[in-house]
């Protein structure tokens, strides 16, 4: 095939995908991207501190050995440490994170609520795995310095045994009951038995009517839907999935390659899940098993970093081949998925692929892509954590070697002795024979050097400036914000994916619990058309109590200043309780019409009592609310009739309403207490400040 064949395979759509075309492309494509795998084989071995020539013993052998054999060897946890700690400060942020969903039409203000809610169950429940799939992805964005994951549905029928008995099929179908009674027309029989039990074969289906008149029960396979759900899955970026070596934006490129490994059990599954060739399937199960690792079909494409061999002809490796196809009669642009396996082509009893489609409304290919740092527009050209710190853990190891190896010369220096009389033994208690004093001494030993703990501090400090994890750094917060904000954009277009996602593929309802609502909420996906903008804030300075606290401090005293009503009192307490305990403030807070809802109820039912004779006191919260529920209560003919014939009803609620009016003075106190006097007003209307310029 010619390149200029290859070219227009991989540029127009056709009935059929050139699978052959595609294997070129991912060849090409892997050894384009050799660079980036040798350099994540060296990120992979500076964090875990894998050298050559490394002992279990961590010492130094062998002829290159220096300063001697036996010299220290020692691991230093530099890159490893500050990755580690990251990752930690990321999956916090994720955990403490505020998600929501504001609208960007008018029309989907009052659901944005719902959906913000809906997008905490789906990080909480919805998404199998989430939180560990987002913990590989900061690992691999800040030890491969990127972060690629998969986005897409998940829906599978799962196919189990199970025994039934008569009772049991005439739940399901009686008149296949009726018929197995009557032992007539058995053909007719097996073709229902088939049509009822997911096409089975016609020997399994002869099989269980037997079964069935003779013992009254048989198995069946039963198809269960196990799986309707959305399925992100992070992937590795040096191997999983390939974009071509000169990407600058990977929703551009003209395809790119995810590959998977895949059981024989899973293969056969996707026939009847997502539709692949049967004929395809059981070729490759036939004859594409690899003797040891899948991952090393060829030197050029070995993604793995190990020398360790193992047996996986259990797996088998499938390509799904992503490409941006235009059709040729109106140049419309599309989604193109072909499944196939790089060693499967040109067999004339054969299909070259399992599955070829469009996917159907996508306008990108499902996967988000996050670099750690955009100082390269190139996808794969990136400093990784490893790459920036390889100096330094080599600089701190070469100074703790040099430092062991003076304390084993102190510990014992070496033993000078006349030429042929060597010591037999040498230690604690021994019997050393001389002839003469001074025989026996111990040669001298380096002097200690400060320099060397001061070199390796100083070269910590550097290490912790470069990642903004130096304390006494006043801009380390802004770095460490920068390092979460990555993380957190990540996660957020992945959530964004996932609900389109869940829009176009899953079904039209759902129900699903939150944190502090007993019963479970009806979710409606809605018009797939809609659309909101998804955020997800974290601030890196609420890992700081004392910080948070002189925060919500300052913001409580500008309540004072707000003379407009600009600041929103609900969210500020939302906002509030998320800083104290994220998980509390979900199980304890209302909404603003949930509030309003049951403080009117319990005013209401207040109310009742009182009229009924029972003293009460007034509620901890919701003051204004309650009076105006009670004015609108003593308005009433019947219950303002009452107030002036009972003189104890009427004490009462005067008592009531008292304690009501109290809680609103005592809020007031702090202004007062700045202006000197009761707020100027005209009626209910407070007009202090409203000649004021500021």
């Amino acid at each position: 095939m010619t390149t200029e064949d290859n070219a227009e395979a991989l540029t127009f759509v056709k009935n059929t995908p050139n699978v052959r075309a595609l294997v070129d492309a991912f060849d090409r494509t892997a050894n384009d991207l050799e660079f980036y795998f040798n350099q994540c084989r060296d990120s992979y071995d500076y964090r875990r501190n894998i050298w050559p020539g490394k002992s279990d013993d961590l010492r130094k052998h062998g002829a290159d050995a220096f300063p001697w054999d036996g010299a220290a060897d020692t691991e230093t946890h530099i890159i490893n440490e500050r990755i580690n700690r990251y990752v930690a400060i990321f999956m916090s942020a994720l955990a403490r994170a505020n998600i929501r969903a504001y609208p960007v039409e008018m029309g989907d203000l009052g659901r944005a609520r719902t959906v913000s809610a809906f997008l905490k169950w789906m990080v909480a429940s919805y998404i199998p795995q989430f939180r560990r799939q987002m913990e590989l992805g900061a690992n691999y964005l800040l030890e491969r310095g990127l972060v690629v994951t998969y986005v897409g549905w998940q829906r599978e029928d799962r196919t189990f045994k199970q025994t039934l008995n008569l009772d049991q099929l005439m739940a399901i179908s009686p008149d296949l009951v009726k018929m197995i009674l009557e032992k007539e027309n058995d053909d007719k029989l097996i073709l229902l038995l088939q049509q009822q039990f997911n096409n089975i074969p016609e020997k399994k289906a002869k099989r269980i009517l037997n079964d069935l008149r003779k013992t009254g029960n048989a198995e069946f396979p039963v198809v269960r839907r196990s799986v309707d759900r959305p399925l992100v899955q992070v992937v590795a970026p040096d191997g999983d999935v390939l974009f071509p070596a000169y990407a600058t934006d990977p929703q551009r490129v003209p395809y790119c390659f995810w590959r998977v490994l895949m059981t024989a059990q899973e293969l056969r599954n996707k026939i009847s899940t997502e539709g692949w060739d049967k004929d395809w399937v059981e070729y490759v199960i036939e004859n594409c098993k690899e003797a040891g690792d899948p991952l090393r079909i060829e030197r050029r494409n070995q993604f793995a970093y190990t020398t360790v061999t193992y047996d996986a002809s259990e797996l088998f490796e499938v390509v799904y081949g992503y490409q941006r196809l235009i059709d040729e009669e109106d140049n419309s642009e599309g989604i193109y998925c072909t499944v196939f396996h790089r060693q499967v082509f040109g067999n004339v009893n054969v299909p070259d692929h399992a599955k070829f489609e469009l996917l159907n409304g996508y306008e990108d290919y499902p996967f988000v892509v996050t670099k750690l740092s955009e100082d390269n527009k190139r996808l794969y050209d990136i400093q990784s954590v490893p790459e920036l710190l390889k100096g330094i853990q080599w600089q701190v190891k070469t100074e703790r070697d040099s430092r062991t190896d003076r304390n084993s010369l102190a510990t014992l220096p070496p033993i000078m002795h006349p030429v042929g009389n060597a010591p037999s033994d040498w230690g604690p208690g021994r019997y050393i024979p001389y002839r003469r004093a001074g025989e026996f001494q111990f040669g001298p030993t380096p002097v200690y050097n400060p320099g060397s703990v001061e070199m390796e501090r100083t070269q910590l400090e550097q290490a912790d400036k470069i990642l903004g994890l130096d304390i006494n750094n006043p801009l380390a917060g802004i770095q460490q914000q920068y390092f979460v904000d990555k993380f957190l954009t990540h996660v957020r277009d992945v959530l964004r994916l996932a609900y389109k996602c869940y829009q176009r593929f899953g079904p039209d309802q759902v129900f699903f619990r939150v944190t502090g609502v007993s019963d479970p909420q009806r979710f409606n996906k809605g018009d797939p058309n809609e659309n909101f903008d998804i955020i997800i804030n974290y601030d890196v300075m609420s890992n700081d109590p004392d910080n948070m606290e002189a925060q919500l401090k300052q913001f409580a005293a500008m309540l004072q200043l707000d003379k407009n009503g600009r600041i929103n009192v609900d969210m500020l307490i939302e906002l509030g309780a998320a800083s104290i305990n994220p998980v509390m403030a979900d199980a304890i807070l209302r909404s603003a019409n949930e509030a309003t809802d049951q403080i009117t109820k319990q005013v209401t039912d207040d109310l009742s009592k009182i009229y009924a004779g029972i003293e009460v006191g007034a509620r901890p919260n919701g003051a204004q609310i309650a009076l105006q529920v009670i004015q609108s209560y003593v308005q009433q003919p019947d219950v303002s009739q009452r107030l002036q014939a009972d003189q104890a009803f009427q004490a009462r609620l005067q008592k009531y309403i008292q304690q009501y009016s109290m809680m609103i003075m005592q809020a007031q106190n702090a202004q007062i207490g700045r202006i000197g006097t009761a707020p100027a007003s005209v009626g209910q209307i407070i007009t202090q400040g409203a000649n004021s310029n500021d």
